[in-house]
């Protein structure tokens, strides 16, 4: 089993429903998606980014720094150190213990973003996923500003 480190930057959109007033309008799947896909594409404009590849499912990522051209697979098992934001630089999430964060690519164990996304970066790679919230956390009801619940995930994947 192949141990990866990579350096990574994610960025999650948690936000799963919004608000109308006082009532939560929940959206389907799909809905949802075009939703964040909007959201994702605003803040890549708004914030001057570019150089993102797009996939079907929502998730974007982009390679700032090639490894070592050993792209991690399903069953590899990698370590993390990570900081977890929202998109207005609040933190909420760090591993913070002094050691990696690890897991087994393609398990379920993390987000579904990183199941997909770690796929793009090559070992000992730096790069940038921005993820929908489909990919994210499970539907949850946001009553606060969307804004906040916008979430990047800085990684840095260690060998």
């Amino acid at each position: 089993m192949l141990i990866s480190f990579f350096r990574i930057i994610i960025v999650v959109f948690v936000l799963s429903s919004c608000t109308d007033g006082d009532s939560i309008l929940i959206k389907s799947k799909q809905e949802q998606l075009e939703f964040d896909i909007l959201r994702i594409e605003g803040y890549l404009n708004e914030n001057n980014l570019s150089g993102f590849t797009s996939l079907d499912n929502g998730l974007y990522y982009k390679v700032i720094e090639e490894g070592n051209s050993l792209f991690p697979v399903n069953g590899d098992t990698l370590k993390v150190n990570y900081v977890g934001q929202f998109l207005d630089g609040i933190e909420f999430d760090r591993n913070g213990t002094g050691q990696p964060f690890e897991f087994i690519l393609g398990t379920g164990l993390v987000i579904e973003g990183w199941d997909i996304g770690f796929k793009y970066i090559d070992e000992e790679g730096i790069g940038i996923l921005i993820i929908p919230s489909g990919l994210g956390l499970s539907l949850i009801h946001i009553s606060e500003p969307t804004r906040r619940y916008a979430i990047s995930y800085a990684v840095f994947c260690l060998k």
